[in-house]
C-alpha cells in the first residue's frame, strides 16, 4: 500500500515539474510567444482575405463572361460588328482552366469562325479543349475544331477529331453529330461500305437523335 502511494507521489511530482518547466518557459519567452501568436493571427487573416479576393474575382469573371456572350450574340445581328474590341477582352480573360477562362477561349473561336478566319478559329477551339477537358465545352470545342479543319480542306484532321468526340465523349450531346459527320466524310470519300456501316452505328447508338433518324434513312439507301 505504501509502495502504491509512493508511486502516485512520484508521478505527481513529475507532472508538477513538467508544468513548472512549461510555465517558466512562457514567462521567460513571453514576448517571443506573443510575436509568434501575432504572426499566426496575421497569417490567418491574410489567408482569409486572399480566399475572399479569389472568390470575388471568380464571381466577377463569371458575370463578365455572361455579358460578353450576350454581346457576341448581339453582334451577330450587326452589319459591321466591332470584333477587335470583343476579341481583345476575351483574350485578356483566358487565364487557366476556370469556367470563365474556358468560355472566353470558346467565344474567341466563335468570333474567328464567324469572320471565316478558320485557322485562327481552329487554334482557339484547340486551346479551349486543352484548357479543360472535363466540362461540357470540351466536346463542343472538338466538333468546332473539326468543322474549321474541314473548312480548310483538312479532312483527315477533321475525321480524327470527330472520332475523338465519339470515342471520348460518347454520352455528350454532340456525339451523334460527330459520328454522323464521320459517316458523311466516308461517303464523300467514296467509301460507301464504311459510310453505310457508320450511319447504321449512329442509328443504333442514338435512335432518338435527329442524326440517328437521318442516319437510319441514309444507311438504308446506300
Amino acid at each position: 500500500m505504501a509502495t502504491k502511494n509512493l508511486s502516485k507521489e512520484e508521478k505527481l511530482t513529475a507532472e508538477e515539474k513538467m508544468i513548472g518547466t512549461v510555465s517558466n518557459f512562457f514567462q521567460k519567452n513571453r514576448i517571443l510567444v506573443i510575436i509568434i501568436a501575432a504572426v499566426i493571427v496575421v497569417g490567418l487573416i491574410a489567408a482569409i482575405i486572399t480566399v475572399n479576393a479569389i472568390n470575388n474575382a471568380k464571381e466577377k469573371a463569371q458575370i463578365r463572361i455572361t455579358e460578353l456572350e450576350q454581346e457576341y450574340a448581339n453582334m451577330l445581328a450587326e452589319e459591321t460588328p466591332d470584333w477587335a474590341s470583343l476579341e481583345a477582352e476575351l483574350k485578356s480573360m483566358i487565364k487557366g482552366s476556370s469556367y470563365a477562362s474556358v468560355k472566353a477561349s470558346y467565344l474567341l473561336g466563335l468570333c474567328y469562325y464567324d469572320q471565316e478566319k478558320y485557322a485562327e478559329a481552329e487554334q482557339a477551339f484547340a486551346d479551349t479543349f486543352n484548357l479543360n477537358t472535363k466540362i461540357y465545352l470540351a466536346p463542343l470545342s472538338l466538333v468546332n475544331e473539326a468543322a474549321c479543319a474541314e473548312a480548310q480542306g483538312k479532312t483527315t484532321v477533321a475525321l480524327d477529331l470527330y472520332n475523338q468526340v465519339y470515342n471520348d465523349y460518347m454520352e455528350s450531346g454532340v456525339a451523334p453529330k460527330a459520328l454522323f459527320n464521320v459517316a458523311r466524310i466516308y461517303m464523300q470519300q467514296g467509301n460507301t461500305q464504311l459510310a453505310q456501316a457508320t450511319f447504321a452505328q449512329v442509328a443504333d447508338y442514338y435512335p432518338s437523335s435527329e442524326y440517328g433518324m437521318l442516319a437510319k434513312n441514309l444507311a438504308n439507301v446506300l
